[in-house]
């Protein structure tokens, strides 16, 4: 599929140039450089949201990549390291002035992570002050919060990150709800699958834990099924599971 856009996390223009230009021979659409990350591990150690911390750095390293690179350059971004330090007019002022092609906004700062509401008011104000693009990003988890978010920033897209575990469908306007169950399975079995192949069976398994039990949220006995899928640690009892779920639907 195109557009494909793949994504760098760097604080070193020169090992950042190096791993664009290995990049590079994959034909990425985009390169993306991660200013949003909070993770302790990458933020603390200036990566990620840490580059939020030296804006002039980030504006350095955007500056290397759009000087080097043949394809558009994008960066996420948040509203600063804390409440204290919301920094993100001045953050996307650089970004705009190095040339980037597109800013994408998750309405927190690194302090909240994931907590609290996003800011949609925030994101609003970078797409007023620039002259690029703006992808507005958090908490977009049905096709209503898309109408929402657009409504609410003005922004020329929208970025959705947890709200499509579970519901892949939401990139197609459909909320899970709407996906009949049959297509629900056939989804799961296929992201299943995929895991194991990459990863080999049993972590294959434990990381699409934390995927099927959102795919199943919508359906009859969720708990339920939750907690039969919790339990398993083999490719084959979580098929077993899918079939019960495929043989109740066509009961129903």
């Amino acid at each position: 599929e195109r557009p494909v856009a793949m994504q760098l996390l760097a604080k070193d223009e020169t090992r950042m140039l190096e791993a664009a230009r290995r990049l590079m021979a994959r034909q990425p659409d985009i390169i993306d450089l991660n200013a949003g990350c909070p993770v302790n591990k990458v933020a603390l150690k200036g990566r990620g949201a840490g580059l939020l911390r030296d804006p002039l750095l980030l504006g350095r390293l955007v500056a290397a990549l759009v000087g080097a690179l043949p394809v558009p350059v994008t960066v996420k971004i948040r509203l600063g390291w804390d409440d204290a330090s919301r920094n993100y007019r001045e953050v996307a002022h650089i970004l705009a002035e190095s040339g980037v092609s597109a800013i994408a906004v998750h309405g927190r700062t690194r302090e909240q992570g994931y907590a609290g509401r996003a800011d949609w008011d925030a994101i609003a104000e970078v797409k007023t002050r620039v002259g690029v693009p703006v992808f507005a990003n958090g908490d977009v988890r049905s096709v209503a919060d898309i109408d929402a978010i657009v409504a609410a920033t003005g922004c020329d897209a929208v970025m959705i990150g947890r709200g499509a575990i579970g519901n892949p469908w939401i990139f197609a306007r459909k909320d899970v709800e709407e996906a009949p169950v049959e297509e629900r399975v056939a989804v799961m079995r296929r992201h299943l699958g995929a895991m194991v192949s990459y990863y080999g069976e049993e972590l294959g398994v434990i990381l699409f834990r934390k995927h099927v039990v959102r795919y199943v949220l919508a359906l009859d006995g969720a708990t339920i099924l939750r907690r039969r899928l919790v339990a398993c640690d083999t490719e084959e009892a979580v098929l077993a599971v899918f079939d019960d779920i495929s043989d109740r639907s066509e009961i129903g």
